[in-house]
Protein backbone atom coordinates (compact mmCIF):
# COMPACT_ATOMS: atom_id res chain seq x y z
CA UNK A 1 0.00 0.00 0.00
CA UNK A 2 0.65 3.65 -0.59
CA UNK A 3 1.31 5.55 2.46
CA UNK A 4 2.75 9.04 1.55
CA UNK A 5 -1.37 10.22 0.67
CA UNK A 6 -2.20 8.65 4.10
CA UNK A 7 0.83 10.72 4.97
CA UNK A 8 0.29 14.14 4.20
CA UNK A 9 -3.68 13.49 5.15
CA UNK A 10 -3.15 12.64 8.63
CA UNK A 11 -0.62 15.37 9.03
CA UNK A 12 -3.19 17.92 7.40
CA UNK A 13 -5.52 16.32 10.44
CA UNK A 14 -3.21 16.73 13.21
CA UNK A 15 -2.20 20.32 12.06
CA UNK A 16 -5.73 20.71 12.50
CA UNK A 17 -6.03 19.01 16.17
CA UNK A 18 -3.68 21.41 17.73
CA UNK A 19 -5.55 22.36 20.52
CA UNK A 20 -6.51 18.93 21.78
CA UNK A 21 -4.02 17.75 24.40
CA UNK A 22 -0.51 16.45 22.73
CA UNK A 23 -1.36 12.80 23.99
CA UNK A 24 -5.16 13.00 22.46
CA UNK A 25 -3.68 14.16 19.54
CA UNK A 26 -1.53 11.73 18.74
CA UNK A 27 -3.66 9.08 20.00
CA UNK A 28 -6.41 10.05 17.42
CA UNK A 29 -3.49 10.20 14.54
CA UNK A 30 -2.85 6.70 15.82
CA UNK A 31 -6.79 6.02 15.69
CA UNK A 32 -7.05 7.24 12.56
CA UNK A 33 -3.89 5.84 10.97
CA UNK A 34 -5.50 2.42 11.98
CA UNK A 35 -8.97 2.79 10.93
CA UNK A 36 -7.61 3.95 6.94
CA UNK A 37 -5.19 0.93 6.94
CA UNK A 38 -7.50 -1.71 8.56
CA UNK A 39 -10.69 -0.43 5.81
CA UNK A 40 -8.18 -0.18 2.68
CA UNK A 41 -7.66 -3.93 3.74
CA UNK A 42 -10.82 -5.28 4.27
CA UNK A 43 -12.38 -3.53 1.26
CA UNK A 44 -9.43 -4.39 -1.01
CA UNK A 45 -8.97 -0.93 -1.89
CA UNK A 46 -6.02 1.63 -1.69
CA UNK A 47 -5.41 3.88 1.12
CA UNK A 48 -6.19 7.06 -0.85
CA UNK A 49 -9.85 5.61 -1.59
CA UNK A 50 -10.54 5.20 1.73
CA UNK A 51 -9.41 9.01 2.67
CA UNK A 52 -11.70 10.40 -0.55
CA UNK A 53 -14.34 8.27 1.53
CA UNK A 54 -13.28 9.74 5.13
CA UNK A 55 -13.64 13.55 3.72
CA UNK A 56 -11.42 16.46 3.80
CA UNK A 57 -8.83 16.83 7.03
CA UNK A 58 -10.71 19.74 8.30
CA UNK A 59 -14.13 18.05 8.48
CA UNK A 60 -12.10 14.88 9.66
CA UNK A 61 -10.51 17.44 12.92
CA UNK A 62 -14.02 18.86 13.38
CA UNK A 63 -15.47 15.38 13.74
CA UNK A 64 -12.28 14.54 16.39
CA UNK A 65 -12.86 18.17 17.93
CA UNK A 66 -16.23 17.67 18.26
CA UNK A 67 -15.86 14.38 19.76
CA UNK A 68 -13.47 14.92 22.45
CA UNK A 69 -12.98 19.18 23.09
CA UNK A 70 -9.93 21.05 23.04
CA UNK A 71 -7.69 20.61 25.71
CA UNK A 72 -7.61 22.56 29.19
CA UNK A 73 -5.34 26.10 27.90
CA UNK A 74 -8.39 26.70 25.37
CA UNK A 75 -10.83 25.67 27.65
CA UNK A 76 -9.54 28.12 30.83
CA UNK A 77 -9.25 31.28 27.69
CA UNK A 78 -12.49 30.48 26.70
CA UNK A 79 -14.01 30.57 29.91
CA UNK A 80 -12.22 33.48 30.94
CA UNK A 81 -14.11 35.23 27.92
CA UNK A 82 -17.39 33.75 29.14
CA UNK A 83 -16.53 35.32 32.48
CA UNK A 84 -16.02 38.70 31.30
CA UNK A 85 -18.99 38.98 29.72
CA UNK A 86 -20.75 37.40 32.33
CA UNK A 87 -20.06 40.15 34.51
CA UNK A 88 -20.43 42.79 32.20
CA UNK A 89 -24.09 41.29 32.04
CA UNK A 90 -24.52 42.89 35.57
CA UNK A 91 -25.33 46.41 36.22
CA UNK A 92 -25.37 46.50 39.50
CA UNK A 93 -22.16 44.65 40.62
CA UNK A 94 -18.92 45.69 42.03
CA UNK A 95 -19.64 49.63 40.38
CA UNK A 96 -21.76 52.72 39.71
CA UNK A 97 -24.53 51.93 37.58
CA UNK A 98 -23.25 54.54 35.93
CA UNK A 99 -20.21 52.85 35.05
CA UNK A 100 -21.16 49.42 33.94
CA UNK A 101 -24.30 51.29 32.08
CA UNK A 102 -28.08 50.42 31.93
CA UNK A 103 -30.06 47.44 31.65
CA UNK A 104 -30.38 47.41 28.03
CA UNK A 105 -26.74 47.18 27.99
CA UNK A 106 -26.55 44.48 30.14
CA UNK A 107 -28.99 42.58 28.64
CA UNK A 108 -27.34 42.87 25.10
CA UNK A 109 -24.36 41.34 26.91
CA UNK A 110 -26.22 38.50 28.11
CA UNK A 111 -27.53 38.06 24.76
CA UNK A 112 -23.87 38.43 23.39
CA UNK A 113 -22.70 35.91 26.68
CA UNK A 114 -25.18 33.16 25.11
CA UNK A 115 -24.18 33.97 21.42
CA UNK A 116 -20.74 33.31 22.45
CA UNK A 117 -21.84 30.25 24.06
CA UNK A 118 -23.35 29.05 20.97
CA UNK A 119 -20.39 29.47 18.43
CA UNK A 120 -18.08 28.49 21.50
CA UNK A 121 -20.00 25.06 21.06
CA UNK A 122 -20.27 24.89 17.47
CA UNK A 123 -16.80 25.80 16.66
CA UNK A 124 -14.59 24.80 19.80
CA UNK A 125 -16.89 21.69 21.42
CA UNK A 126 -19.08 21.29 23.89
CA UNK A 127 -16.85 20.74 26.84
CA UNK A 128 -15.33 24.10 26.32
CA UNK A 129 -19.01 25.73 26.28
CA UNK A 130 -20.15 23.90 28.99
CA UNK A 131 -17.06 25.01 31.36
CA UNK A 132 -17.47 28.52 29.75
CA UNK A 133 -21.44 28.30 30.43
CA UNK A 134 -20.69 27.44 34.16
CA UNK A 135 -17.71 29.83 34.58
CA UNK A 136 -20.12 32.48 33.43
CA UNK A 137 -23.08 31.11 35.78
CA UNK A 138 -20.56 31.53 39.19
CA UNK A 139 -19.57 35.18 38.21
CA UNK A 140 -23.10 35.76 37.73
CA UNK A 141 -23.95 33.92 40.95
CA UNK A 142 -20.97 35.20 42.55
CA UNK A 143 -22.12 38.76 41.70
CA UNK A 144 -25.95 38.05 42.62
CA UNK A 145 -24.18 37.35 46.51
CA UNK A 146 -22.73 40.34 46.78
CA UNK A 147 -25.05 42.64 45.25
CA UNK A 148 -27.40 40.96 48.21
CA UNK A 149 -24.89 41.36 50.80
CA UNK A 150 -24.62 45.22 49.47
CA UNK A 151 -27.99 45.41 49.50
CA UNK A 152 -28.35 46.23 45.76
CA UNK A 153 -31.80 47.80 45.29
CA UNK A 154 -32.69 45.47 42.30
CA UNK A 155 -31.80 42.39 44.50
CA UNK A 156 -34.08 42.83 47.01
CA UNK A 157 -37.22 41.99 45.55
CA UNK A 158 -37.17 38.04 45.32
CA UNK A 159 -38.87 38.09 41.79
CA UNK A 160 -35.41 39.84 40.66
CA UNK A 161 -33.48 37.26 42.90
CA UNK A 162 -35.12 34.32 41.33
CA UNK A 163 -35.13 35.86 37.45
CA UNK A 164 -31.44 36.48 37.63
CA UNK A 165 -30.87 32.94 39.12
CA UNK A 166 -32.91 31.29 36.65
CA UNK A 167 -30.82 33.52 34.06
CA UNK A 168 -27.10 31.95 35.59
CA UNK A 169 -28.49 28.24 35.38
CA UNK A 170 -29.95 28.76 32.09
CA UNK A 171 -26.56 29.98 30.76
CA UNK A 172 -25.07 26.07 31.96
CA UNK A 173 -27.53 24.08 29.70
CA UNK A 174 -27.01 26.59 26.77
CA UNK A 175 -23.05 26.00 27.09
CA UNK A 176 -24.06 22.53 27.69
CA UNK A 177 -26.77 22.14 24.71
CA UNK A 178 -24.53 24.52 22.45
CA UNK A 179 -22.18 21.79 20.51
CA UNK A 180 -24.37 19.85 17.92
CA UNK A 181 -23.49 15.59 19.30
CA UNK A 182 -21.39 14.40 16.37
CA UNK A 183 -19.91 10.79 16.23
CA UNK A 184 -16.31 10.26 14.40
CA UNK A 185 -17.31 8.10 11.34
CA UNK A 186 -16.37 4.45 11.93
Amino acid sequence: MNEAPLDRYLSQVSRRLMGLSPKLREDVILELRSHILSQAEGEGTDVEAVIDKMGSPKETARSYVQLYGYGTGMKVLVALAAAVLAFLTLPFALASPAFLGTAALSSTTLILLIVFLIVVGARIGAGSALVAGAAASAVRFLALGIGFLQAVPTLTEGAAILAYAVTSVVLIFVGYLAAPRKAVAA
